[in-house]
């Protein structure tokens, strides 16, 4: 009587449809998709990237220094002239603070010293803000010119105002041009070396004149602001006098994430930063991985002294504190890639040894394991055929769940400036390098740290449903 097989049934069939969808869903999907699009593919098309958008990630154009995401709108402020600048209320933590008065500088001060911290201050009830200003009384923008070679000096928001907001000394200037300081909008760069320069450095780069054609001698001074109401178009406000027209200026379509403060492209630093984070973190643990499975399958199945040594040495491991370590091997060897891939296998190679050994205990007393060894089978073989097929599965899952650790690790040390070494586009020199800039220019550390979140966390996920599937007493469980 013959026998029909039956017909495997093809993959769009409902029933074969069915069941590849129930196996997709018990996929981590959402951080293998992070992952995929976050690190691996910004990893692998870096280059092809910085040669289609023109962008190179370690030199940027200075006069697109810190320029906003894409989607940010201009700020506008107005100076604010006629202001009682001996009577200017300064509060701070909500309260004013009994007699404090304003420096020439512009500086809070109260009973002989400087007031730190979060400080607003008002005239009149009003809110107002408060910037130091290189100020040319009687100047004309349009006569604006560097003293120094052609293309050596930028100029970025030359304010012209005419109805006060300056003062020197307490007394307003009422007309005139000002170059108000970085955090307020204005500036001036040497373009080579990206220095603002303000007070005599400015004085020495740049020229102004009157509508005379004299002249006009700097003073430095303060400057007095407040938010202009937003009740016309942008065009128009921007287009008025007296305003710090670049505050915070428009973001712009070239730059979708900003740019930092030597004007290269953050997403252009990022994708390349991302190649920097997984290079490092698989090479790292790979050789952790090879360097501690090997000395812990040694010390579990040779046991005796050489135990004994290997475990020692895993426990004085253990005992110093990594980040500690880190830094000492980077003081006496120096910052560099490599460096770091040392540094991260020196610091995770204590836990697969301990690992391996635990495993190799539990697995070489095993019948397997013994009939391999009355047939002859030499010690080598019997490791590497016979007990680490069996260790793997668990070596793999730690592997997994110390990706993201060891990318997290590689961040702060780069963070810490004892990692990745400068210009090179490292997510921790990135967080690094926006860290004084967090008020007024927050996207500088905010993207590159969101990036290192998203990919840590994906990766710890990933590493979860690993173990859940490959750990046999978590399969038994369920």
């Amino acid at each position: 009587m013959a026998i029909s097989i039956p017909k495997t049934k093809p993959w769009f069939s409902p029933p074969r449809l069915a069941k590849s969808f129930r196996d997709a869903r018990r996929l981590p999907l959402v951080p293998i998709f992070i992952i995929v699009f976050v690190l691996v593919l910004p990893a692998i098309f870096a280059n092809v990237w910085s040669n289609f958008r023109g962008f190179d990630p370690e030199v940027g154009t200075l006069q697109d220094r810190l320029v906003p995401p894409a989607w940010t709108k201009a700020k506008v402020l107005a100076l604010k002239g006629g202001v009682d600048y001996s009577n200017i209320a300064v509060i701070k933590n909500d309260e004013q603070i009994a007699g404090a008065i304003l420096t020439r500088q512009g500086t809070p001060v109260a009973n002989g010293q400087e007031i730190v911290g979060i400080i607003k201050y008002k005239s009149d009830g009003d809110t107002i803000k408060i910037g130091r200003a290189l100020i040319y009384p009687g100047g004309v923008e349009e006569s604006v010119k560097s003293k120094l070679a052609p293309g050596l000096v930028v100029f970025k928001n030359p304010v012209t105002f005419g109805e006060g907001g300056l003062f020197v000394g307490g007394e307003e200037i009422l007309s005139g041009v000002a170059f108000l300081g970085t955090n307020d909008g204005g500036e001036v760069t040497f373009t080579p070396l990206g220095a603002t320069l303000q007070g005599e450095q400015a004085i020495d780069a740049i020229e102004v004149r009157d509508a005379n054609g004299n002249i006009v001698a700097p003073i430095l001074g303060v400057a007095t602001m407040e938010d202009l109401r937003l009740d016309g178009s942008k065009a128009f406000l921007l287009a008025q006098p007296d305003n710090v027209r670049q505050l915070t200026p428009d973001g712009s379509s070239k730059y979708w994430l900003g740019t930092d403060k030597l004007g290269r492209d953050l997403v252009t630093r990022m994708i390349h930063g991302a190649r920097i984070s997984l290079t490092v973190s698989l090479i790292a643990i790979l050789f952790a991985g090879i360097v501690g499975t090997s000395l812990g399958l040694m010390a579990g199945y040779a046991g005796g002294w050489v135990d004994a040594l290997i475990m020692r040495l895993v426990d004085i491991k253990l005992a110093i504190p990594s980040i500690l370590l880190a830094l000492v091997f980077v003081a006496v060897v120096g910052a560099s890639l490599e460096t770091v891939i040392m540094v991260i296998a020196l610091v995770y190679w204590a836990l697969y040894a301990r690992q391996a050994r635990g495993e190799t205990l539990s697995i070489k007393n095993r019948d397997f394991v013994q009939r391999a060894r009355v047939a002859g089978a030499s010690h080598f073989r019997i490791i590497t055929k016979h007990i680490f097929p069996n260790v793997l599965n668990t070596l793999i899952i730690v592997a997994t769940l110390q990706l993201g650790t060891a990318i997290l690790f590689e961040a702060s040390l780069s963070f810490l400036g004892a990692g990745i070494p400068r210009p090179t586009p490292a997510w921790g020199v990135m967080v690094a390098d926006g860290r004084e800039l967090i008020v007024a220019n927050w996207w500088v550390s905010f993207f590159p740290g969101m990036a290192i979140l998203i990919a840590v966390l994906s990766l710890n996920l990933l590493g979860d449903w690993t173990r859940d599937k490959l750990d046999p007493k978590t399969r038994q469980l369920t």
